[in-house]
């Protein structure tokens, strides 16, 4: 550690373990012991915060801290935010964050239950014997999912109108929609083009990225907006 860096406080420290349960944050490892990195390097920050600390164990620290490991930036950033967000501090300091929150994760259960809607749809018009009764009963089912999610994507707009999460969620929405319409309108038997879409595969990077957003808004990440690349020819800074 250089002369020049201070200790990350107690308080702060431990605090970071807790989040984690004192475990390394990457939920396919847990190992211990375990060390406190920061995820945008202290070299460019010059401080400590909560936002920007993740424990990891000595491996995945080593992992992360190699610039031609997967395990880059971008993957960290995502663990911290699946860690438990009610730990950050910065929740509440508006008067507006919980109503944010409370939006995004309506939004989040509104398309998941139109998803597997559609998805139930694609399957009975994928087989040839399901009747036509059945078919519409699904599709009308799937008429409803989609405007309960309609109604929660806007009031996630209304709440985060203007942020780089709107213009996600608004991309999310629309991708959902445009495979509704197809399933919806192709014939049946449907062609397997149209049954066999992996929409969950998709979806995954875009779904990261509105977490990400979202958490970067609320005060639980630091902004980093775009993503840096990883530099190919030199080390990665020490976290």
């Amino acid at each position: 550690m250089s002369a020049k860096r201070p200790a990350i406080p107690r308080e702060l420290r431990r605090r970071v373990l807790i989040e984690a349960g004192h475990r390394c944050a990457i939920p396919t490892c847990r190992a211990t012991p375990v060390e406190v990195a920061h995820i945008i390097p202290w070299v460019k920050v010059k401080k400590h915060e909560f936002k920007n600390l993740i424990t990891l164990c000595p491996t995945c620290h080593t992992r992360f801290d190699d610039p031609h490991d997967p395990l880059d930036r971008k993957a960290m950033r995502q663990y911290k935010a699946n860690l438990n967000p009610l730990l950050s501090l910065s929740i509440g300091e508006k008067g507006d964050q919980m109503k944010r929150i409370a939006a995004y994760q309506d939004f989040r259960v509104k398309l998941g239950a139109w998803v597997r809607s559609t998805q139930e749809l694609a399957l009975a018009k994928s087989r040839r014997r399901s009747t036509v009764a059945e078919i519409a009963s699904i599709k009308r089912d799937g008429d409803e999912r989609f405007a309960d999610a309609l109604i929660s994507a806007l009031d996630f707009q209304s709440s985060w109108e203007e942020t780089w999460a709107d213009e996600i969620a608004g991309a999310i929405f629309y991708h959902v929609a445009n495979w509704f319409d197809e399933v919806a309108g192709c014939e049946h038997p449907a062609p397997r083009k149209v049954t066999m879409r992996d929409i969950a595969d998709e979806l995954s990077e875009a779904s990261n990225d509105l977490h990400l957003a979202v958490c970067e808004e609320i005060g639980i990440l630091d902004t980093e907006d775009p993503y840096p690349s990883r530099p190919q020819n030199a080390q990665r800074e020490r976290a």
